[in-house]
């Protein structure tokens, strides 16, 4: 399903405690996937035209730099910046996260591109390496013109707080101060993690998208579920709702992984998607995988096609290989 349907979300980040050093600290994943696509489609919902083929596809390769600065007293300044980089073909760099902030016994307070509250708390079935196969989720995963706090860890209890704070840019919506603001509590101990988020727009468009997520992980494999919920004032059309279920099973050095997602919407379309991956590591940082999707989607009306359903079904397989760094 098109990530556009939330086109303007809230974000913000939680800017991870680093250890307090002078030194930057360089670091990056290429993740370079070959993969075959083989879907049906009307109208202009997600291709332009039925698509048949293999391709050399990058997913989320990046490059960054991130450190902090121990300010006594525990305090420390910390700051990130990270790049996207298109590894399958122009190397080309693109934005990911840019921000400075302060952490101590307080919490953490951050400025800047990062990521959103919603996404670390609810997207939790978002496990495969092959991108674009979580068709299901509603909400977005990194934002600019953001100002964040995230509280101190209390036994495994957290929360997020996440204002966009946009004069004239893609998040305007015309108020004075916040036009977006985002508010998470997470739960993570041992075997468990839980999340619950809830995230508002200002002025006219006055919408709302929550979501709740957990994972349990029993040892040998562990049972991933979450449940999303928009307004039609969020999504531009009819009230949305999407739901998934995921697992992996650890196998050594192996893990097997499934996921199904289903998402009950007006204009922006039913449908279920699924997908299977097998992932062999042969260290920490290096990693090859296979998976495979089965998607499929309709909403009741396409551009330039009146009243007729536009649909998209179809299949994706891919095998890849991670590197960290």
């Amino acid at each position: 399903m098109k990530k556009n349907l939330l086109t303007l979300a809230v974000a913000a980040a939680c800017a991870l405690p680093l250890a307090a050093s002078a030194d930057a600290i360089m670091y990056g994943r290429v993740n370079v996937n070959l993969v075959h696509e083989d879907f049906d489609t009307g109208g202009n919902f997600r291709l332009a035209n039925d698509d048949d083929a293999w391709d050399l596809q990058n997913n989320a390769s990046r490059i960054g730099v991130k450190g902090s600065e121990d300010l006594g007293n525990g305090l420390a300044a910390i700051f990130q910046f990270e790049f996207g980089v298109d590894a399958s073909d122009s190397g080309d760099l693109s934005g990911r996260l840019a921000y400075a902030g302060l952490t101590g016994g307080f919490g953490t307070f951050a400025m800047g591109r990062q990521w959103t509250p919603y996404y670390g708390s609810v997207d939790k079935t978002d496990i495969m390496q092959i991108g674009a196969m979580n068709d299901h989720y509603l909400g977005l995963t990194r934002v600019g013109n953001a100002v964040a706090y995230v509280t101190p860890n209390f036994n495994g209890l957290s929360g997020k707080l996440a204002l966009v704070v946009d004069n004239g840019g893609a998040e305007d919506l015309g108020e004075d101060f916040a036009d977006w603001w985002n508010v998470s509590v997470d739960y993570d101990n041992g075997p468990i993690s839980i999340g619950v988020s809830y995230l508002g727009a200002e002025g006219d468009t006055d919408g709302s998208l929550w979501g709740v997520a957990g994972k349990y992980n029993f040892g040998m494999f562990a049972l991933i579920g979450q449940y999303e919920s928009a307004d039609d004032n969020y999504t531009g059309d009819d009230d949305t709702t999407s739901w998934a279920l995921g697992g992996e099973v650890y196998l050594g050095n192996n893990t097997l992984r499934a996921v199904y997602g289903s998402v009950d919407a007006g204009y922006m379309g039913d449908g279920n998607n699924w997908a299977l991956g097998v992932e062999h590591n042969f260290s920490k940082r290096t990693r090859i995988f296979a998976e495979y999707e089965d998607s499929d989607y309709q909403k009741t009306t396409c551009a330039g096609d009146g009243d007729f359903t536009c649909y998209l079904e179809g299949q994706r397989f891919g095998v890849g290989i991670r590197h960290d760094f």
